[in-house]
Order: C-alpha cells, then sequence, then structure tokens
C-alpha cells in the first residue's frame, strides 16, 4: 500500500519535468487524483522557463480539467513527488521538500535511493503508476478521466503504442475505461507547422550504415520521430531506419524495419544493450540511450559515432538460420536428454473455443494465434510460452495430478481473445506435465548471435546470444530452435 502510505503525508507538490509532456503530466494528475482521494492537499506542478504551448497538451489539460501550474518558486512542503524524472536531474527544476519520492521508467542516476521508484524496462511512467494504482485497487471506472489522461500518456510516449516492450505496457494499452472522443482529439491536435520543419530536415540529414538509415532529428516529442521514422522506412535502399533526437540525459531512437531479417525490437533492444532500454514490435519500436552509457561503452564517441559502431556491429555479427533451409551441422553435435522437470500447458481450446484468434501475451512479447484443440501452450520455468501440437505433446509428456508451480514467475502469461478482447491467466488452466522417456536433442552453444526462423512463423525469428544454445530433436533437423542458456543448464544434461 505504498501509494496510500504517502498519502498520508497530507501535504504534498507532485512536480513535472521541465516543458512536460504528455507521460508526465497524466502521471502526475493520475497520483493527484490517488492522494486526493485518500484526504491529502496535493498541487501538481512544473518548472522552467517554457509553458505548455503544445496543442494537444493544452486541450489535455483544458478537456480532462488537469490543474497543471506553472511555478517560479515553490514553498517548501512537506512531500516532493517527481514524476517522468529524477530529482536533480538537468531537466527538473529543483525546489526543497523534507522528503522527496521518484516515479520514473529512466534509468536511475541515483540507484541506492530507496524512494526512487523506477522501472527502465517499461514504455512510460504512465504504464509505472497505473500498475502501482490497480495494485492499490483504484477505481478506474469511476474516474474516466484519469484513465484517459494514462493511456494518452502511453500512447504518445510509445508513438502510438508501436514502441512498447514490456506486457504491462500492453496491458495499459488494452484498458477500456477511457473518453475515446477525447482522446481522438488529442490525437489529431499533436503537430504544429513547426513540427513539419523538424521532420524535413531529419529526413534531409539521413546517412546509410550498410543496409540500415540513420537520421537525426532536434529533439521533438516521439510522435514526430516515429512519424519520420515511418516515411524513412519507405525509402527503397533503407531495409531498416533508425531516427534519433538528443535529449537532456540521452538519445531517443525510434526504429522501422521493411524485411523480417531485421525485426525491429530486438534492433532497437540490440542499440540500447547495456546502455539504456528499447523494444516495441517486430515492424515499430524505439528506445532510449544514455549518455554515460555511451561514454563507458566508446569513450570520446560521439552519439553518431557510437549509433554507426553498433549498427555496423548489429549487420555483421549474427548468423540466420531458417528451419526448410539450412546446413546446420546438427548430426555432428552433442546428444542432450531433457531431465524429468514438470513444466506446465494449457489446451488453448480450453482457454477460449476451437478457432477464436487469440494473442498470448508472455514477458517474451506477445503471440498471435488461433484457439484449436489440435495445439497446446507450453508454459516453461521461466515463465516463457511456446505452442506444440497436441499429438506432439501426447508422445512426448506425462500429465500429472499435481497443481501447476508458477514459483519464480515474472509476469503471469494470460490469453487474450482478439475479437472480444477477453482476457485469461493460462495459469488459471495450467495443468502440469513432464517429459516421458528419453528425449533426445543434438545441441551445441552459439558462438555468434544466431536468428532462427521456425516452421512456427515464416516471418517472425528468435533470437539467439552468444552462450545459449542451438538445438533440434535427434533426426529431426528441421525442428531448429534457440534454448537460453538459464533454461537450457536446468532443464538438459549431456547424454554422451
Amino acid at each position: 500500500m505504498f501509494l496510500t502510505k504517502l498519502a498520508g503525508y497530507g501535504d504534498i507538490t507532485i512536480q513535472c519535468h521541465n516543458a512536460p509532456d504528455a507521460d508526465a503530466i497524466a502521471s502526475g494528475f493520475a497520483l493527484k487524483k490517488f492522494m486526493e482521494l485518500h484526504g491529502a492537499s496535493v498541487r501538481l506542478v512544473y518548472g522552467g522557463r517554457d509553458k505548455v504551448t503544445k496543442p494537444d497538451l493544452v486541450l489535455m489539460l483544458e478537456l480532462l480539467n488537469i490543474p497543471l501550474e506553472h511555478v517560479d518558486e515553490l514553498p517548501r512542503c512537506g512531500l516532493l513527488i517527481t514524476v517522468d524524472s529524477q530529482y536533480g536531474a538537468g531537466n527538473l527544476r529543483k525546489f526543497d521538500a523534507e522528503k522527496i519520492v521518484t516515479f520514473d521508467h529512466h534509468r536511475p542516476e541515483s540507484p541506492d535511493d530507496p524512494d526512487f521508484i523506477i522501472n527502465p524496462s517499461l514504455g512510460s511512467c504512465s504504464t509505472l503508476v497505473w500498475d502501482l494504482m490497480n495494485r492499490e485497487k483504484f477505481d478506474f471506472a469511476s474516474h474516466i478521466d484519469v484513465g484517459t489522461a494514462l493511456y494518452y500518456g502511453l500512447f504518445i510516449d510509445t508513438n502510438g503504442f508501436t514502441e512498447m516492450w514490456h506486457p504491462k505496457d500492453r496491458d495499459l494499452a488494452d484498458l477500456k475505461d477511457i473518453n475515446r472522443r477525447i482522446l481522438r482529439k488529442l490525437k489529431y491536435s499533436s503537430l504544429t507547422v513547426e513540427d513539419l520543419k523538424i521532420v524535413a530536415n531529419a529526413l534531409s540529414s539521413h546517412r546509410l550504415v550498410g543496409r540500415i538509415g540513420l537520421l537525426e532529428a532536434e529533439s521533438c516529442d516521439p510522435n514526430l520521430l516515429g512519424f519520420s521514422s515511418d516515411i524513412a522506412r519507405s525509402v527503397e535502399q533503407f531495409d531498416s531506419s533508425v531516427v534519433y533526437c538528443r535529449r537532456t540525459a540521452g538519445l531517443k531512437l525510434s526504429v522501422r524495419s521493411a524485411v523480417r531479417e531485421m525485426m525491429a525490437n530486438e534492433l532497437a533492444a540490440f542499440l540500447a544493450k547495456d546502455v539504456g532500454s528499447g523494444g516495441g514490435n517486430i515492424e515499430k519500436a524505439g528506445g532510449y540511450i544514455v549518455y554515460a552509457g555511451i561514454e563507458k561503452a566508446f569513450p570520446g564517441a560521439s552519439p553518431e559515432e557510437f549509433l554507426v559502431r553498433r549498427l555496423e556491429e548489429y549487420q555483421t555479427g549474427f548468423d540466420h538460420v531458417y528451419c526448410d533451409n539450412h546446413s546446420v551441422d546438427f548430426a555432428s553435435m552433442p546428444l542432450f536428454r531433457k531431465l524429468k522437470i514438470p513444466v506446465g500447458f494449457a489446451p488453448s481450446a480450453g482457454v477460449f473455443p476451437d478457432g477464436t484468434p487469440i494473442t498470448v501475451r508472455t514477458l517474451e512479447g506477445d503471440v498471435d494465434l488461433d484457439a484449436s484443440g489440435e495445439v497446446y501452450l507450453m508454459i516453461g520455468i521461466a515463465g516463457e510460452v511456446y505452442p506444440i501440437k497436441k499429438a506432439k505433446h501426447e508422445r512426448d509428456y506425462d500429465v500429472h495430478d499435481s497443481p501447476y508451480d508458477k514459483t519464480g514467475i515474472e509476469y503471469e502469461p494470460v490469453a487474450i481473445n482478439r475479437m472480444t478482447g477477453k482476457r485469461e491467466s493460462l495459469l488459471l488452466f495450467a495443468r502440469t506435465c513432464v517429459p516421458k522417456g528419453e528425449k533426445a536433442v543434438r545441441a551445441r552453444e552459439l558462438t555468434r548471435n544466431t536468428k532462427v526462423f521456425t516452421y512456427w512463423d515464416e516471418e517472425k525469428y528468435f533470437y539467439g546470444r552468444q552462450g545459449d544454445y542451438i538445438a533440434a530433436p535427434e533426426r529431426m533437423y528441421d525442428d531448429v530452435y534457440i534454448i537460453r542458456r538459464d533454461v537450457f543448464e536446468k532443464t538438459y544434461e549431456r547424454m554422451r
């Protein structure tokens, strides 16, 4: 009950960063509503030179009755909450308070501070606040304005929901308690003539790195980056495009892909590896890279030099394996047997009726398929979900009556009916099974990053990193797949 405890301070100021965007405003507004419903007196403010003038933000404040104040001075308060930024950062005017708490989704600048509530894996601060309010049973159905604000905050920060990389982002994007009339007005009021000039300048600054277009834009709204990247993806010479702009503490990225060999979410994650965060979907993604990470990875490199190096490494640092046409020598690899460790499974047609189009949502991403009596959904030891034919499951696994143990699963996988939006937790339908007999696979550790196209999906690949394992069942070498190193070491043992 962390939020309820904070409301007990009574005298609270919630501060957005200077020149606040939709995500900061939404996060602050939602927390203000929550605290006030628990008896607190709350102000919502921001500092800096510039007042809010962007058309959609002015409309957002007006249509949702958000009392955001622009202040130069602030009396010392009992509790100061900063949202979408961190106290002491360059984009936040510094005010004094007895206690300071931060809610943010960027990488922590003071990781040891116990009053920092930060999750860099989320696409927006709105998601963080929405999740915390959900945990404390906030009634979004009775406060449509709050849900609408948070929904729009996520929409803007993830470029129209195309750059989400955490299942909680996708859960907020499924929120039904919103005012769609207001959202429609906000969505179509976000650009100015000056914004169009920014897009034009970005498109004229392109650089080709291999088959990837790299473009720099002026510091701008994430939507402008996405708009620019959408146009750049249409260029025949670009297999993918990366548009970036410089922010106070780092680079904001928008990534697009036009070929199946480059998934945008995986490219964004590669660019941000160890220096930020990134993700999205296979065609559209985004990310954020901190300057301190660039300096640590490549001392003295400029942002553009860093991105060029990473893009070059990405295009030369992996192999492709296609299930129906590969030359991988599985016959010479060692044999491993699968240990008899209990795992879970759920018949897809038991979760939703046969033929229902469903999305299976997991920490690793979304998987689309149709519920079928012939397809089961396996749930691995880390909560990973993958489909398996019913006949193959019956051949390879014994079903047990013991309850399924979900210990260690960070995010409970769900199935979503794509026609109605209804959600069902797979764990409610999961039963326990154990490998029977001796399931032998040929496998070896990857020495290079590898993309594997399986027969389950011709458009998406499984990305294996150095140290992960490439595997296939004995004498079924077209059924090739990737197994994460930590999962492989827990579930397989060498036979000879």
